[in-house]
């Protein structure tokens, strides 16, 4: 390991995230990552690593970039986003500014910091002349900041790999769970008569406020009874509710917009089902009740559920030992759930053992005064590398394969 540790030069991370964040990736500019991943693609060439740029969407590149192993060992992806929110009101947000150990920048932290990271461990593998059993990949991805449709093309694309570390900032903590989200909008349906006779109308509110008040008092303390050992329990938000003209108009029509957050096991579909049952339930209370809820599709057709991997899996206890070592902790740490969304809930599709590890503190990301630690970004430069050899390094025992 400290030879391809040592096969980077003082500094030389720090340099190649300055020149990550200097070139702007955010949703107002035109190609928005396109610019970035050119430049990725010809960093990973003069490296002599084999990496191409695809098409996600028209005009919006994901970047791979593979070190090709011998044969008989198990592949590892180091994926990030290639998208940076856009500056707001950060100052000189796309010129590198160090004070102390913090380097300040758009993107630093969120997540320019982990690409710089990972794009060197496979520049470190590679110039140190180790053989790998098996493959190391990097994946740039594009869009996560809104819809990623970056990992959901990676993910249908036939990538395959065996194991995936998500570089979003958690402090290099090993999260291997967070919630999936997901959007609906429920209407109901009433008839309208002027304000002076409301007997003769049916109004459209009312009918929602039944459902409101069945959700607030079975289905939420329902799902509180529901637990995950990191995450605690899924949840409902309403958000939203439109329905009327005028106050003198009996309205004929309600609409209800709320979110939905999944548990690892749990789909938008499968909280459909349950939201259809409510309906029912209100309906058998309240005859002549009229309902309906369906998915609302605000992420452009990409499912944004759960993830979760098993704290068995040989990816985790990989990076558990590696954050051991690089911060000579005394108690077994122990893996994390994470508050936020991630692209690993996509990329499960194409790698059954995926987690989410990356340096930083996710507080600071879309901040004005984002930065990272610059011990962090070593820290994940050594913990990718260990990993990578821990897990693509050595061939698959007879058993396994």
């Amino acid at each position: 390991m400290n030879k391809v540790i040592a096969a980077s030069a003082p500094g030389e991370i720090e340099d190649l995230l300055t020149q990550l964040i200097a070139i702007e990736s955010h949703s107002e500019v035109l190609g928005q990552e396109m610019r970035l991943a050119v430049y990725m693609q010809q960093w990973f060439h003069d490296q002599g690593i084999e990496c191409e740029i695809q098409e996600a969407i028209p005009g919006r590149p994901n970047l791979i970039a593979r070190l090709v192993g011998r044969g008989g060992g198990k592949s590892l992806l180091l994926n990030g986003h290639l998208d940076t929110v856009p500056p707001y009101d950060m100052s000189n947000p796309f010129h590198a500014t160090l004070i102390g150990n913090r380097l300040y920048g758009r993107g630093s932290v969120d997540m320019k910091g982990a690409l710089a990271a990972m794009m060197m461990t496979l520049a470190a593998i590679q110039r140190s002349g180790i053989s790998m059993d098996g493959d190391v990949i990097f994946a740039g991805t594009a869009g996560e900041e809104t819809y990623s449709p970056g990992a959901f093309h990676l993910a249908r694309s036939g990538f395959r790999a065996d194991y995936a570390i998500v570089g979003e900032p958690t402090g290099m903590k090993v999260g291997i769970a967070h919630k999936g989200v997901a959007w609906f909008e429920a209407d109901f349906a009433g008839r309208s008569v002027h304000g002076s006779v409301p007997e003769q109308g049916v109004n459209a509110i009312y009918r929602a406020s039944r459902w409101i008040n069945y959700i607030q008092d079975h289905y939420l303390p329902e799902l509180k009874l529901r637990n995950h050992p990191l995450l605690g329990s899924p949840s409902l938000n309403i958000g939203m509710i439109q329905g009327g003209t005028r106050p003198v108009i009996v309205p004929n029509h309600c609409a209800i917009g709320f979110e939905r957050r999944l548990l690892p096991g749990e789909s938008a579909e499968s909280a459909l089902t349950e939201l259809e049952l409510t309906l029912d339930a209100v309906r058998q209370e309240h005859p002549g009740f009229d309902g309906s809820i369906r998915i609302s599709d605000n992420f452009h057709g990409v499912p944004h559920g759960p993830m979760g991997t098993s704290a068995d899996s040989l990816l985790v206890k990989a990076m558990l030992e590696a954050y051991e070592t690089e911060f000579a902790v005394e108690a077994a740490e122990q893996p994390i759930g994470l508050q936020f969304w991630t692209d690993g809930a996509l990329l499960q599709e194409a790698c059954p053992e995926i987690i989410v590890c990356g340096p930083g503190n996710i507080e600071q990301a879309h901040s004005n005064e984002e930065y990272i630690e610059l011990g962090q970004l070593h820290s994940a430069y050594r913990m990718y590398v260990q990993a990578a050899l821990a897990l693509a390094g050595q061939p698959v025992p007879d058993e396994e394969a």
